[in-house]
């Protein structure tokens, strides 16, 4: 029998929703986090880029691609954390999280996105209009390998568009609304929440407020997203959904169930009243049963079935070695009530997110969940989806995982920040009492001793300490925390500020390549640039040979109208940049220390005695009169990154050695041509008096 069960691979569903539109803020919330994984795999679906397979190329082009989006943060249950070979190198905001009352576990994504120009066309709005939309996944998988790759999940999407796109109403916005004060309330007091603020902003004045009346109209439920607000049994019969008793069959599908009892199943029964229920029985690899006899003995106690998932849908594969493999674990949390309507016709209301058949998820505010209600109604047939067990389990668990209490031992509340514009490390310890801590590498190797003071704030740890966690960060955000009390020692993820800052994985590219990347218009010809490259390079963490200087072309005029060209791109794609209010992509353009940001040009420039001095001379002029014309359009962004153009100063106030190197003796024709040179870029009035004054 073929299932009537919806499948699609996630990360296909999610660059479906994204459906090629530039990501402007990125929001995911985790219980697991395996930040290797979820940088290499999930952030790639974001970009409409021609990813290379090759780890470390496919890390140099998401540095270029994450120019683009303004904000991306990732929230994760500080307990979680799953380390693995893949280091976490890229720019985000890494977000611990301890929620005091249980676990951090909603699994959501929050794309704002730039909507298509013929969309706007389709509604009236000029082509050169911007207007955005958000999409709203909830799903059941972590950010893991496991989560994305291999398990049996669940997930949704939904997108609120523009009010100037759509008028209609959106029946989930306060829900939405209210699940992101939660996100917020589980962090620190004094975390900063910049992707979440542009994402309420976008709810709270880009959107349609008004909502339906009614749980439902012309006989379907609306989309309601559920994130605790009350006992999930009291909240589902808020949505009116036991109005007509006995009329629902119920098929509960959760890898993780209470350890004796069936609470919130009996909950769900009496609040509700159901006709028939199926549980999905969850099982470890050897086969047996991952709940204990008293769980199973409750759950039919309580008047359900187990059942289990067809083969088709838990199965590795057809044919061959997929069919000797274990079926693959069943990760998914779905709640599916379904009967048929008096009048005959089918009825089906969905609930899928995060929400297990435990106790801490269903009550009132113990963990941070999310999940959806959605009305599955049109098309598909009446019938079971689970199919229920012949014979009863052979073997049991003695004891019962709980998704929400598999703690990784984590001990204390303590986070490490490094900022790569100052250079400084600083931690925050949110217990009550001081402690003492060594920092560790990954390889156990001892990276630093300190006390920690608790408070809310951060501290900073000192030159020594920041010198070695800026070691440590070129190769992996990765450190080990180990008490010197003898507390077991954990793994944390170092938050990073300021990245664009931090050194490229690129660690050499010669001032003709840095150049000619600038002059590059596509992500193809970036991307075969890079490849092309990569054997040329010293990438840290590997041993490359370089090979000889890339070729400068024959002639002077080219050689110079090649530089002219590069940094007329470089100054169109800064002046977008802010044009679009993208100010972290300028930024990294202008200020950071990447392998194709502006300092790290120059820094090849003054290092290189064998260049050309006249080349280097004129690569400075035009280096100025980029700094120089965003500085006098965009003054309030020069103001507010003047703390982080300290280094770019530095290296153009040596532009005095660099001309002398030149060696004219003709010092009035200096002095007439460097104000004539830059005044043409930025002011052609100042360009004729220039003139007139020769």
């Amino acid at each position: 029998m073929t299932s009537d069960i919806p499948q699609e691979v996630l990360s296909r569903a999610l660059g479906d929703a994204v459906a090629g539109r530039r990501v402007r803020v990125a929001v995911f919330t985790t219980f697991c986090f395996e930040p290797g994984f979820f940088e290499l795999q999930v952030l790639p679906v974001l970009f409409e880029h021609p990813f290379r397979q090759a780890d470390v190329l496919k890390r140099i082009q998401l540095e270029d691609a994450l120019r683009e989006v303004d904000e991306l943060a990732v929230y994760y249950d500080q307990r979680e954390l799953v380390p693995s070979e893949e280091p976490a190198t890229l720019d985000y905001r890494r977000i611990d999280v301890r929620h005091a009352t249980g676990a951090f576990h909603p699994k959501l994504i929050l794309l704002l996105v730039d909507e298509l120009p013929d969309r706007l066309e389709a509604v009236g709005l000029a082509r050169g209009a911007r207007r955005q939309s958000l999409l709203v996944g909830i799903l059941s998988a972590n950010l893991t390998r496991a989560g994305w790759w291999e398990n049996v999940e669940c997930a949704h999407f939904e997108e609120i568009r523009d009010r100037e796109l759509s008028a209609e109403r959106v029946p989930f916005r306060r829900d939405l609304l209210g699940l992101l004060r939660r996100v917020r309330r589980a962090a620190a007091p004094a975390e900063e929440h910049r992707a979440l603020e542009r994402i309420g902003e976008f709810l709270g004045s880009r959107t349609v407020r008004d909502r339906p009346a009614h749980e439902r109209s012309g006989g379907k439920w609306h989309t309601r997203i559920f994130h605790g607000q009350t006992a999930f049994a009291e909240w589902l019969r808020a949505r009116r959904l036991g109005a007509v008793r006995f009329d629902w069959n119920l098929e509960i599908i959760s890898p993780y169930f209470p350890r004796a009892g069936a609470r919130p199943l009996l909950a769900l029964r009496d609040r509700l009243g159901l006709r028939q229920v199926r549980v999905s029985l969850p099982l470890r690899e050897d086969g047996s049963a991952a709940i204990t006899a008293e769980t199973y003995a409750a759950v039919e106690a309580a008047g359900a079935r187990w059942a289990r998932l067809p083969a088709e849908v838990t199965g590795r594969g057809s044919g061959g070695q997929g069919e000797r493999l274990s079926d693959r674990f069943v990760h998914a949390k779905v709640y599916r009530f379904w009967g048929r309507a008096p009048d005959g016709g089918r009825r089906e209301i969905l609930v899928v997110g995060s929400v297990n058949c435990t106790e801490a998820a269903h009550g009132r505010g113990r963990n941070v969940e999310a999940a959806w209600l959605v009305d599955g109604s049109a098309g598909g047939r009446a019938r079971w989806w689970l199919q229920p067990l012949e014979a009863a389990p052979q073997r049991f668990a003695e004891e019962a995982p709980a998704e929400e209490s598999e703690a990784s031992g984590v001990s204390l509340d303590l986070a490490l920040s490094f900022d790569w514009a100052t250079g400084h490390a600083t931690y925050r310890l949110r217990e009550d009492r001081d402690t003492g801590l060594r920092v560790l590498s990954v390889a156990r190797g001892e990276l630093f001793v300190f006390t920690a003071e608790p408070g809310e704030a951060w501290r900073e740890l000192g030159e020594q300490a920041s010198a070695a966690l800026e070691e440590q960060l070129r190769s992996t955000s990765f450190v080990e925390i180990e008490p010197v009390d003898g507390t077991p020692a954990w793994v944390a993820l170092v938050r990073e500020e300021n990245v664009a800052h931090r050194p490229s994985l690129l660690a050499r590219l010669t001032p003709e390549q840095i150049l000619e990347f600038w002059s590059l218009l596509s992500p193809e010809q970036r991307a075969a640039f890079l490849e092309k490259r990569l054997p040329e390079l010293r990438i840290e963490g590997l041993e490359l040979a370089p090979s000889g200087r890339f070729a400068q072309v024959a002639t002077l005029f080219d050689r110079f109208a090649g530089i002219y060209h590069a940094f007329g791109c470089l100054g169109r794609s800064v002046h977008e940049a802010l044009d679009e209010g993208r100010e972290h992509a300028a930024e990294s353009r202008l200020f950071g220390s990447k392998y194709d940001s502006l300092p790290t040009l120059l820094e090849r420039e003054v290092a290189d005695d064998a260049r050309d001095p006249l080349i280097r001379y004129v690569t400075f002029l035009c280096a100025r009169q980029v700094v120089e014309r965003v500085a006098q359009d965009w003054p309030e962004f020069a103001a507010r990154s003047r703390e982080r153009t300290v280094r770019l100063q530095e290296l153009l106030s040596r532009s005095g050695e660099v001309r002398a190197a030149v060696g004219l003796d003709d010092a009035a024709f200096l002095e007439w041509f460097e104000p004539a040179f830059l005044a043409a870029a930025s002011d052609p009035d100042e360009f004729e008096r220039a003139e007139g004054g020769r």
